[in-house]
């Protein structure tokens, strides 16, 4: 993931988490579960990348330890 994607993701999430708060305290709860429903998905694409990015790491430093 490059700068870009990253700076991208962090700002819809961070907005969704904003109108989620909302939606939650005016009571939308139908509009309140769809937010959850993105920030868990982009939570979900940050943990894979996050697992890619170590497992190449790894892979890497096995190779330049040889």
């Amino acid at each position: 993931m490059n700068r870009k994607q990253f700076a991208v993701l962090a700002v819809f999430t961070a907005l969704e988490t904003y109108f989620f708060n909302e939606a939650t305290m005016e009571g939308q709860m139908l509009f309140a579960l769809f937010l959850a429903f993105l920030i868990l998905r982009n939570l979900q694409t940050a943990y894979v990348v996050e697992k890619i990015a170590s497992a190449i790491e790894k892979e890497i430093n096995k190779k330049s330890r040889k």
